[in-house]
Order: C-alpha cells, then sequence, then structure tokens
C-alpha cells in the first residue's frame, strides 16, 4: 500500500528520527543499521520498496534471499 508509512518506520528504525513528511519512495530505497546482541554485531540490510501498483513487479528482486520481511499495511483500506 501507498502512504502507510514504511519509509518512515525504516527511518525511526535506521537514522532514530520519524518523519511524518516524508516523500514517496520511488522504486526502492536501501539503508543499513548493525545492532549490538550480546557480543555480536547484526548487520541489517534493508529495502525499502514503492508501495505504488506499478512496481508491484519489481519487489521479488528486493526480497528475494532474505531472512525476514515486514510487512506494512493499512487496516482501514479494503
Amino acid at each position: 500500500d501507498t502512504g502507510v508509512g514504511k519509509s518512515s518506520i525504516v527511518c525511526r528504525f535506521v537514522q532514530d528520527h520519524f518523519d511524518h513528511n516524508i516523500s514517496p519512495t520511488i522504486g526502492a530505497s536501501f539503508m543499513t543499521k548493525t545492532v549490538p546482541c550480546g557480543n555480536e554485531l547484526h548487520k541489517f540490510l534493508i529495502w525499502d520498496t514503492a508501495g505504488q501498483e506499478r512496481f508491484h513487479s519489481l519487489a521479488p528482486m528486493y526480497y528475494r534471499g532474505s531472512a525476514a520481511a515486514v510487512i506494512v499495511y493499512d487496516i482501514t483500506k479494503q
């Protein structure tokens, strides 16, 4: 879905900043964050994909080989 807050959630996680007026993602954007966990460091490689219908066919390129995914949607839209 478009405009549900995918990019804002990624920005909050990676940069510790929440932007209410973030621009729509065109295609996809990529960010990384390294998180300490005990004696280990875990590196997150995050693809933020566009919600517009015209970019849906590109999504499999970004999540192929992923260990996890987060799905964000607007529960009020049908």
